[in-house]
């Protein structure tokens, strides 16, 4: 059973408890208010926080005893910067991860093509990209995941099993829709926060603080500024003994099936 079931059932026993409590002794509506706030907290922790895994079983860590740093780029493909993140990475010989928006893909399918020849994987990160996707039906996901699955497919000729949440928010109804598709979820372990810290030296060294012994990078292939902090980033990976490993075989998945 899943985390946030367990809370919702805990948190029905409690206030039919207080409630039977309340028949007998007088009970101030303080603790029903208090039950459905922290009923409230909980739930809403679990949607922002990938990795408590709190509505689905997600992936956004690995053991390894050597260092080592997965690239993952979300957003994409965009027809600036994806360009030239695939150049850097063709130039020091890296394989990654490219989780791309269905909408992007349609209008960029050589991109994609590019991607998939190079040696990178591919997988899901919606159609939309919708501001509002967390509130979407389960239908409308389901929709949105079958949608760009048969896009991806139809430009690689794969059927895509990696599948990143946008804003890396998690919902019942988005797991829902990932156990019917049969997605790997993924998260990460590093946060790049390229979309909010536009300082190419402090997003650098945001990056170089953070690093630990196996790193799963969030960056995104539709941010100009990260091309220098990138090729920075890897030199200085490579100087201190860093290992670059494409995702799949870091987790030991399969990316496609």
């Amino acid at each position: 059973m899943l985390r946030y079931q367990k809370i919702l059932i805990v948190s029905v026993l409690l206030l039919v408890l207080v409630l039977i409590l309340d028949y007998y002794y007088y009970v101030g509506i303080g603790w029903y208010a208090g039950i459905i706030l922290v009923t409230i907290g909980l739930l809403a922790y679990g949607s922002i926080a990938i990795r408590s895994g709190f509505y689905s079983e997600v992936i956004c860590s690995a053991t390894s005893r050597e260092k080592v740093i997965t690239l993952t780029f979300d957003d994409g493909p965009d027809e600036k910067v994806t360009p030239q993140v695939l150049e850097l990475l063709k130039k020091h010989n890296i394989q990654a991860a490219f989780f791309c928006v269905g909408s992007k893909v349609m209008h960029h399918p050589l991109l994609i093509e590019r991607m998939d020849n190079e040696g990178h994987i591919i997988g899901g990160h919606s159609f939309s990209h919708h501001y509002l996707f967390d509130l979407f039906s389960y239908k409308k996901i389901l929709e949105e995941l079958v949608k760009t699955e048969k896009i991806i497919q139809r430009v690689i000729h794969k059927k895509i099993t990696l599948f990143r949440p946008p804003y890396g928010i998690t919902n019942p109804m988005l797991a829902k829709a990932l156990r019917k598709m049969n997605y790997h979820v993924i998260g990460w372990n590093l946060w790049s926060k390229d979309t909010v810290i536009k300082d190419e030296q402090k997003l650098y060294e945001r990056l170089i603080r953070k690093l630990g012994t196996v790193n799963i990078v969030l960056l995104h292939d539709n941010r100009m500024h990260l091309i220098p902090v990138l090729e920075k980033f890897i030199k200085f990976a490579k100087e201190n003994n860093y290992r670059f490993k494409r995702l799949d075989y870091l987790l030991q998945i399969e990316a496609y099936a």
